[in-house]
């Protein structure tokens, strides 16, 4: 423990919580069912988009627990999801020269689909077809999987839901892979 975190322990606690809930997102984005059975693009791209959902319903969940807490994590979180495509694509073999120009064209796609999917998540549940067309328009699936996709992510998402909010809080996002 640093000198920082003894004199801010509460910022500490968000750094901690925030590196928990995106080292769990980074692992449940990489599950390879998301790209076998879900018609996920295994691709740069396809797991991209991927973090990108998976963000959006963590960053839903938070939204619902509110206060100062949920929105310091959500903010840290998305930090942490856009330091790590730039270091996805440096990883890639991405030169110097075009890092900037690839990591702001992830970001923007990732800020635009992101609004897409909380404004798709927002309407009832029995709306999947907005969903469905914001996963589609966005790359992530084909047509043919798009439902089965927008299912998943309610799934998911009602499975965060049931957690409790300090689990949530703590960073603990407990994911599922649902059987649709």
């Amino acid at each position: 423990m640093g000198i920082f975190d003894a004199l801010f322990p509460r910022r500490a606690a968000e750094r901690k919580a925030a590196a928990e809930a995106y080292r769990r997102l980074l692992h449940h984005a990489l599950e390879p069912a998301h790209y076998t059975h879900l018609g996920v693009p295994d691709t740069f791209e396809g797991r991209a988009g991927m973090v990108t959902l998976l963000t959006s319903l963590a960053l839903s969940r938070l939204r619902r627990i509110g206060g100062p807490e949920a929105a310091a994590l959500a903010a840290r979180l998305d930090e942490r999801v856009l330091d790590g495509f730039d270091a996805a694509h440096r990883e890639t073999g991405v030169g110097d020269h075009s890092i900037a120009r690839k990591v702001r064209k992830t970001a923007q796609a990732h800020a635009g689909m992101g609004r897409a999917l909380f404004a798709a998540l927002d309407r009832p549940e029995d709306a999947d077809d907005g969903l469905a067309a914001v996963l589609r328009r966005n790359g992530m699936v084909a047509a043919p999987d798009a439902g089965r996709l927008a299912a998943a992510a309610r799934a998911m998402l009602a499975h965060l839901d049931a957690q409790p909010d300090a689990e949530i809080l703590a960073g603990a996002f407990d994911w599922i892979i649902p059987l649709v």
